[in-house]
């Protein structure tokens, strides 16, 4: 699971025979885990991590994570707990927790469950577009069907702004501003973001990049 290698968990548990039995597990996955069951806010202020694995039946457990939502919607937060009541079942579900555990579970389903996580954390970098497009944002790399399409550097600045912009049109400032920036000059008209769009568009599927007259360009994410 080398998508978990590099990332960090905060692991949240009071029961010590069971803290110690599953810290055994995860010590083979994640870089560094940081343990607590007092005070967790603190822990994730100071350390930030990539993801928190809770024991529910922890005082304050739910609350910890309703104030984690409000700053945080993308860390992977999973249940590992004995709780299985509707009414917590249904805070997971509200909460978006990444996975809900019920113990006891094997060392082999826990490990499963450790694997469709390590496939979430190597999608949650990924958007996927129509006609088989996908961008890579931590790479700003832009595949179609699992090749490689190659994007000059004012291309893939282009068509950043556009996956930013979450299907929004971008007008023809925007695109000037963010794609040309500090090497803005007299010469940049609005004839050059219709010769870039033109330019980009030779190398996507037909209609990926949708335009309106007027108004800008956008991309359906």
């Amino acid at each position: 699971m080398k998508n978990l290698e590099n990332l960090t968990l905060l692991y949240i548990d009071f029961d010590d025979f069971q803290r110690k039995r599953y810290l055994s597990l995860f010590k083979n996955y994640f870089r560094d885990i940081f343990v607590t069951y007092k005070d967790p806010l603190d822990f994730y202020y100071d350390y930030s991590p990539n993801v928190i694995i809770v024991e529910l039946l922890v005082p304050t457990a739910i609350e910890f994570v309703q104030k984690v939502r409000k700053i945080d919607e993308k860390v992977l937060i999973i249940a590992l707990t004995r709780d299985s009541s509707v009414k917590t079942l249904m805070s997971v579900v509200e909460l978006s927790f990444s996975s809900y555990i019920i113990k006891p579970i094997s060392d082999k389903l826990l490990r499963d469950e450790l694997i469709k996580i390590s496939k979430k954390v190597e999608n949650r970098d990924k958007i996927y577009l129509p006609q088989f497009c996908q961008w890579d944002i931590k790479s700003k790399t832009l595949l179609y069907k699992d090749t490689i399409i190659f994007l000059t550097k004012r291309e893939s600045k282009l068509f950043e702004l556009l996956i930013e912009k979450k299907g929004e049109f971008c007008s023809d400032d925007d695109i000037l501003f963010f794609v040309w920036g500090d090497d803005f000059d007299k010469s940049i008209t609005k004839s050059s973001v219709r010769t870039l769009i033109k330019n980009l568009r030779k190398k996507l599927p037909n209609g990926l990049i949708e335009n309106q007259y007027g108004v800008g360009y956008k991309i359906i994410a």
